[in-house]
């Protein structure tokens, strides 16, 4: 059985973001590279980690239980590409589309209501991500006997991917401060250096990346 103190695993999760944080900032440096894309995939894939490893430890952060935890399904589930895409997809977003629906909804209300719904929807992203990670990097053969070339492929959303990626990262630093001052536990100075990393990303909108392309 494999334990991990609440320490080792806070020193874990700011390794992740960071890791993640360098990956999404050298993806920016090779845009438009398609090489880019495959990068944004494998950020998203340590911020899935992180979450993973944030959840089971949660109690121990931000509350009193500071006894060593079980995490043996977090080292089981450490190569699944898909579960790892499904994890950051499902914690970074807030709102999503519905069958029938004429504006979105909270992920909330979808997970409470019809959360066969929600699987369906994270399982397809995760394909469709990981997808995109391999056709950046290799020659695609499809079952049709056609083939898809990564400098070929048109990416018109890759700018905003950067973005949504470094937001996200800066979005679970800015959470577990939250929730540090909501504990009154002390949060890692580490923190800060990861943020500072994805600043430069964040400093356009990326709705003007869209009209631009528009």
């Amino acid at each position: 059985m494999a334990t991990m103190s609440p320490a080792a695993a806070r020193a874990l999760w700011l390794a992740l973001l960071d890791n993640a944080a360098r990956i999404v900032v050298e993806a920016d440096a090779l845009f438009p590279s398609p090489r880019a894309q495959s990068l944004v995939v494998l950020a998203l894939e340590e911020v899935g980690k992180a979450v993973w490893v944030r959840e089971a430890f949660a109690t121990a952060w931000y509350g009193t239980d500071e006894t060593d935890r079980e995490v043996s399904e977090l080292h089981s589930l450490w190569r699944a590409h898909s579960a790892k895409l499904m994890a950051v997809t499902e914690y970074g977003t807030a709102m999503m589309e519905v069958p029938g629906g004429t504006e979105p909804v909270e992920i909330e209300l979808v997970r409470a209501h019809a959360p066969e719904f929600l699987i369906t929807y994270l399982k397809q992203t995760a394909r469709a991500d990981n997808k995109a990670k391999q056709q950046g990097f290799y020659v695609d053969l499809e079952v049709d006997g056609s083939f898809t070339v990564p400098h070929e492929i048109d990416r018109p959303l890759l700018r905003n991917e950067i973005w949504s990626v470094a937001d996200v990262i800066k979005w679970s630093l800015e959470d577990d401060q939250m929730m540090c001052s909501i504990a009154g536990k002390p949060r890692p100075s580490t923190s800060d250096w990861i943020a500072k990393k994805v600043e430069s990303l964040l400093v356009h909108d990326p709705d003007e990346w869209t009209e631009a392309r528009d």
